[in-house]
């Protein structure tokens, strides 16, 4: 915890032989009462240690701070809606006979025990949450009435205006929902309402059918930015306001009446036209409505990604992630045009030039044809988030000599061992994984393998968690860098038996225009009997992702990388043998008949496998923790770029 410079001073502590250090005057007490006072003054000052008596007479000492690594360090901070309280430090007055309370009873005064000074929520700071209002009542009568009154009539227009429900009298039987008001305060200090349906209430087959949206991939969006940036193309997007107001619903849904709407007819509730955001099929009814504008304006859909659509004849490639839109195109005229056709069917907001997507950040030099994805603000939110933001940088995701395993907590947990907080641990996690997908396949490996003790984590495995931690508190401006060399390719490596349960690590990463686009790091489902199996099948879940790039890219028109996207690298001489042909068939009848298709792809001629020495085998980060100099050396590869930053050591309150 946290510690004010005023509240770090203590008060004297009392010890019971303050407190009986004579009889109360003014109270009877009887004979025997006054021998049980006698023995309790002796046992008193038989427990005395000479540091006791110097403390009667001291002032007191300093208490420290919980964690030594906390001492003179910057408080915890916290987002800007909350509000930290410390409390004045509360001068406790030594209690003596005179100032003890005395009571007309028969009941004998025993000292009581002395209160645990140092538990972990000694010098607590307190966070008084700026709470928001949850019904229109409370807004309306708050201190911020006026601004929530006028977002809520401005929300209730929107409703009205876009012919959201009807007002019918329901029939005999049918479920009706409720709804409310959902009130956020935005971090810029604008206030938005609301109105959302309440999803739990709905009956599946009567309410909704189907609720299945697409969204758009990572893998697409890296691949689309590689070729933005090989090209120069324009690369810019745009926001549809209300989106799931634009949905057309196929189910009769009945709703009723949100709160502070007049004039409502008894007996009569809304049919819902429009679906409204809270319902299971919104997301699904929103797809469907851009999708039928998209195929009218002449764009065609991905058969590899079904949230990207292509405008052959004027060169226009469109990323749909809900209401979230990535624009480019050749020229910017195109550009002008698919904006205001937007805009003329929905209402839009007009970003500009892309620079963020998804919490991932995009920077251009366009004069070079260089492009740069990074997450640098999210990983600095969940540094401070888990008190990291100042640890100590590690070099390395994971230490290479460590090797975790999945043990039984009875059989783990030392008696004085800390627990693990299970919702910490998997927060935790979940947080690095966001990161691992977007742009940082260095630690694809490592999350990897903590993720797997998200059910039963240790305190090891709480160890290699902060690691992570502390090596992206270290790296947390290295970027994917796509210009920088016109390499491309596909790497697949295997890491035989490393797995507690003896199944071998898989893992593979595609280059296109010097940076990577695709990475994944895996246990295999079956236990390999031998190096060259585990290569073999590694290369087999490789080649089905060679198989769904050589389409998508394809699809978006450069044919130039399909040839590029087509060579598999891998560096074990015995896999690419089998793959080639059926040889050691007395070692290989066992292999299940899935991982031969790259037997199948070789002998087709759509995946030429090319042999690559361990030492450039840059899949070989996502097999296993490595040494720092290989490790460095393979994050380059794939085309990161970054310097370390060294932390000073620091852990905030709150800290993993």
């Amino acid at each position: 915890m946290v510690f004010d410079e005023t509240a770090k001073k203590s008060t004297p502590l009392t010890t019971p032989s303050t407190i009986i250090e004579s009889e109360p005057e003014g109270l009877f007490v009887p004979t025997h009462e006054k021998n049980r006072w006698a023995r309790h003054k002796e046992r008193a000052e038989q427990r005395k240690t000479p540091s006791e008596e110097e403390d009667e007479e001291s002032p007191g000492e300093t208490l420290p701070p919980i964690d030594p690594e906390e001492e003179d360090t910057a408080p915890h901070t916290y987002d800007k809606d909350t509000i930290v309280v410390r409390p004045a430090p509360v001068q406790v007055p030594p209690i003596t006979p005179e100032t003890t309370t005395t009571y007309e009873s028969r009941r004998p005064l025993r000292p009581r025990p002395p209160k645990e000074m140092f538990r972990p929520n000694s010098g607590q700071v307190y966070i008084a949450v700026l709470e928001k209002p949850f019904t229109l009542r409370e807004a309306l009568g708050g201190e911020d009435g006026r601004e929530w009154k006028a977002a809520w009539e401005s929300e209730v227009e929107s409703l009205r205006k876009n012919g959201t429900w009807v007002v019918v009298q329901p029939l005999p039987g049918r479920n009706i929902i409720g709804c409310r008001w959902l009130f956020v305060r935005k971090g810029d200090g604008r206030f938005k309402v609301r109105l959302v349906a309440k999803e739990y209430s709905q009956q599946p087959g009567i309410d909704f059918t189907e609720t299945f949206a697409p969204v758009a991939k990572f893998t697409t969006l890296r691949v689309l930015l590689a070729l933005v940036a090989e090209n120069h193309w324009e690369l810019h997007s745009m926001d549809v306001k209300k989106a799931f107001l634009n949905g057309v619903l196929e189910e009769e849904v009945y709703m009723h009446f949100p709160e502070g709407i007049d004039e409502i007819p008894k007996g009569m509730v809304c049919r819902l036209v429009k679906a409204i955001y809270g319902l299971r099929q919104s997301p699904r009814t929103w797809y469907q409505k851009i999708h039928e504008f998209f195929l009218t304006n002449g764009f065609m859909r991905s058969t590899q990604d079904y949230s990207l659509y292509v405008n052959y004849e004027q060169r226009i490639l469109v990323l749909v992630y809900v209401d979230d839109l990535v624009l480019t195109a050749a020229e910017v005229e195109e550009i002008v045009w698919i904006k205001a056709t937007l805009a003329d069917a929905f209402e839009m907001s007009d970003l500009g030039e892309l620079t963020t997507y998804l919490g991932l950040e995009i920077s251009r030099e366009r004069s070079r044809r260089l492009l740069t994805l990074h997450q640098t603000k999210y990983i600095d939110k969940i540094l401070h988030r888990h008190g990291m933001q100042d640890a100590r940088s590690s070099l390395t995701p994971l230490d290479p000599n460590t090797h975790l395993v999945s043990t039984p907590k009875a059989t783990t947990t030392e008696p004085n061992a800390k627990s693990v907080d299970l919702e910490l641990y998997q927060s935790a996690v979940g947080s690095l994984m966001y990161a691992m997908l977007g742009t940082r396949p260095d630690i694809a490996y490592a999350v990897g393998l903590v993720s797997q003790f998200n059910h039963s984590p240790q305190p090891e495995h709480w160890v290699a968690v902060k690691r992570i931690f502390r090596y992206l508190a270290g790296t947390r401006g290295l970027k994917i860098q796509y210009g920088s060399s016109n390499h491309s390719g596909a790497y697949s490596d295997a890491d035989w038996g490393a797995g507690q349960d003896r199944k071998s690590i898989g893992g593979f990463v595609f280059l296109l225009n010097g940076g990577a686009i695709s990475w994944a790091s895996k246990k295999q489902t079956s236990i390999a009997l031998s190096t060259t199996e585990a290569e073999y099948m590694a290369m087999t879940q490789a080649s089905k992702e060679i198989i769904w790039l050589q389409v998508l890219i394809e699809e978006l028109g450069a044919l130039t990388h399909i040839e590029q996207m087509s060579t598999l690298y891998g560096d074990n001489q015995g896999a690419l043998a089998l793959a080639h042909n059926p040889e050691y068939h007395a070692r290989t009848k066992h292999i299940d008949i899935q991982y031969h298709f790259v037997r199948e792809l070789v002998w087709a001629e759509r995946v030429y496998l090319e042999y690559c020495t361990s030492a450039d085998m840059i899949a070989d980060v996502m097999t296993k923790g490595l040494p720092c100099t290989t490790h460095e050396k393979h994050t380059t590869a794939m085309g990161m770029i970054g310097k370390l930053v060294k932390g000073n050591g620091t852990l905030h309150a709150g800290a993993c």
